[in-house]
């Protein structure tokens, strides 16, 4: 009997272990659900409700972190009133002379039966509004404008966790063609294009998605282009104890790609004459970062949308950046531009010039200087 009841007792030991051991599991499971819980309670879900006492007519802070290490600004420091003002003489004519650049510079390169790029269009029915997003060219603030017009709450736009992007293309979903040339040829639609100094541009997406690299995408492409360049860029520059590839290799890569015309260009760095297709869209408006503020103004007066896309900002702290020849960083762009282009030759540059001339050319930029900055 003393057997039986010693193997009695070790089975009762086991199952009550078991049982401890289940049940400190539950315990904690049920701990970390609750923290979880209420961690969603405090970020995600406070983040669809304005603070008491936020000025909801401020851009707000959310826009300014999708900028990136840029050069430059997507905004113009100029008119901060309330009043979208009607435009002068001066820039009616400046307008003009613009569009009618851009259809010379068409003919003058044949591009008039160029496909049409309509993903990248933003068609507003409601508003009489086309706009072609151009990455590192006013973009988050044309988005915002956008998701203000698709009806997004300020405040929510302040606080959402989404990019501006995916919000406005949940109102305004990709056209299709048809669709995209029937709204542009609409009497009364304005159909707006935002362009910047192309070089400008090229070096501020340059800096933002490889120097700095963050995405999982870029951290790809950078090995890539670190693999297949570091050794001449090394020959020129010296040791390179950068992870990301130099401007140097990043000016190869680009030019290695161009003569090959295999792959199109990345969205962030494709030419505009090609990315929004100027010449098959005939564009109303062509705005430029560096005129920003009144170009803006004379699209929201002519479509009368001041009501709804307020111009006050109070809190410069919280405005998108607005000085045009500086870096968030806080480095002058045209010292910038003297850094990162004396890494490349002339030569280099005129091959950088075969892929962004007609961006010159057509939105009437100078690639002149360029010359005295690159390495002699």
């Amino acid at each position: 009997m003393l057997y039986p009841l010693k193997r009695f007792r070790s089975r009762i030991n086991t199952k009550a272990y078991y049982c401890l051991r289940c049940g400190a599991k539950t315990v904690t499971f049920l701990f970390w659900a609750t923290l979880y819980v209420v961690v969603m309670k405090m970020t995600l879900l406070k983040s669809n409700t304005a603070s008491p006492g936020r000025d909801s007519s401020m851009v707000p802070d959310n826009y300014t972190k999708w900028l990136g290490p840029v050069l430059g600004e997507d905004d113009e420091k100029g008119d901060l009133s309330d009043e979208w003002k009607d435009p002068d003489n001066a820039t009616l004519m400046e307008l003009e002379n613009r569009s009618l650049r851009v259809q010379e510079t068409c003919r003058r390169y044949s591009l008039q039966s160029q496909p049409i790029n309509s993903k990248e269009f933003f068609v507003d029915h409601a508003h009489n509004l086309v706009w072609c997003n151009i990455f590192k060219a006013a973009s988050s603030s044309w988005l915002y404008k956008f998701n203000i017009l698709g009806g997004y709450e300020k405040s929510f736009l302040s606080r959402s966790r989404y990019t501006p992007l995916t919000l406005a293309r949940r109102k305004f979903p990709r056209p299709s063609e048809d669709e995209l040339r029937d709204a542009v040829n609409t009497p009364g639609v304005i159909s707006l294009l935002v362009v910047r100094e192309p070089f400008v541009r090229l070096l501020s997406a340059y800096r933002d998605k490889l120097e700095n690299i963050t995405p999982p995408f870029y951290r790809k492409l950078a090995r890539t282009i670190v693999a297949k360049h570091r050794e001449a860029a090394t020959k020129i520059l010296g040791n390179i104890k950068s992870f990301g590839p130099t401007f140097y290799e990043f000016t190869a890569y680009l030019i290695a790609k161009h003569k090959s015309r295999t792959i199109t260009f990345d969205e962030h760095w494709a030419p505009y004459y090609q990315f929004c297709s100027p010449c098959a869209v005939n564009f109303t408006v062509i705005s430029k970062v560096e005129t920003l503020s009144r170009d803006a103004a004379y699209v929201v007066q002519q479509l009368g949308l001041g009501h709804l896309l307020s111009r006050r900002v109070k809190d410069r702290r919280t405005r998108l950046r607005t000085v045009m020849n500086k870096s968030r960083d806080g480095k002058n762009t045209s010292a910038l531009l003297k850094y990162y282009f004396g890494q490349i030759d002339r030569s280099m540059l005129k091959d950088l010039l075969d892929i962004y001339g007609i961006d010159f050319d057509m939105f009437g930029y100078d690639s002149d200087v360029y010359y005295s900055y690159v390495r002699k």
